[in-house]
C-alpha cells in the first residue's frame, strides 16, 4: 500500500519486508519526525525486516540537532518493538544530517548505514528494486 502525503515532502512504501520512503523537494525536520511517527505507530513496523530512507530527490533538508536527536531517539525507542531491522539511509547532500543520525545507532541492535547509491543500498538490505 503506496500512502502518499500531498502537503509533505514524503512518500511512504510499505513492502513485503520492509516499508521504503523518499523525500523529495524542501524538506522539513518537522516532515522527518511526522514520517517517522508515521511508520512507528503502525502495527505492521513489528514485522518489518528493513527500512529504506532515500534523500535523493530532496532539494534541501532543514533540519536542527534537536530535530536530528528526536528522530534518533524515536528509532531507539522503536528498536525495543522490533530490534530485527537493517536501515539505510540514501543521501549525497547533507551528508552531515545522515552521519549525526547514524552515530545515534553504534550500540544498537538495528544496523544502520549511510549510502551514496540507492542500488548499493538495496543490495546492502537484500530489497529487490521495483522496476
Amino acid at each position: 500500500m503506496q500512502l502518499v502525503n500531498k502537503v509533505m515532502a514524503y512518500k511512504l512504501d510499505w513492502e513485503r519486508d520492509g516499508v521504503y520512503w523518499e523525500y523529495y523537494g524542501k524538506v522539513s525536520g518537522k516532515e522527518v519526525v511526522e514520517a517517522s511517527t508515521t511508520i512507528y505507530g503502525d502495527e505492521r513496523f513489528d514485522t518489518l525486516k528493513y527500512k529504506l530512507v532515500n534523500f535523493l530527490n530532496a532539494e534541501s533538508i532543514e533540519m536542527n540537532d534537536a530535530e536530528v536527536a528526536l528522530v534518533a531517539h524515536q528509532h531507539r525507542a522503536a528498536e525495543r518493538s522490533n530490534p530485527h531491522i537493517k536501515s539505510a539511509i540514501v543521501i549525497k547532500s547533507n551528508r552531515e544530517i545522515a552521519d549525526k543520525f547514524a552515530a545515534f545507532f553504534t550500540d544498537s541492535f538495528w544496523e544502520v548505514q549511510v549510502f551514496e547509491d540507492l542500488d548499493e543500498a538495496n543490495n546492502w538490505l537484500g530489497r529487490e528494486a521495483p522496476f
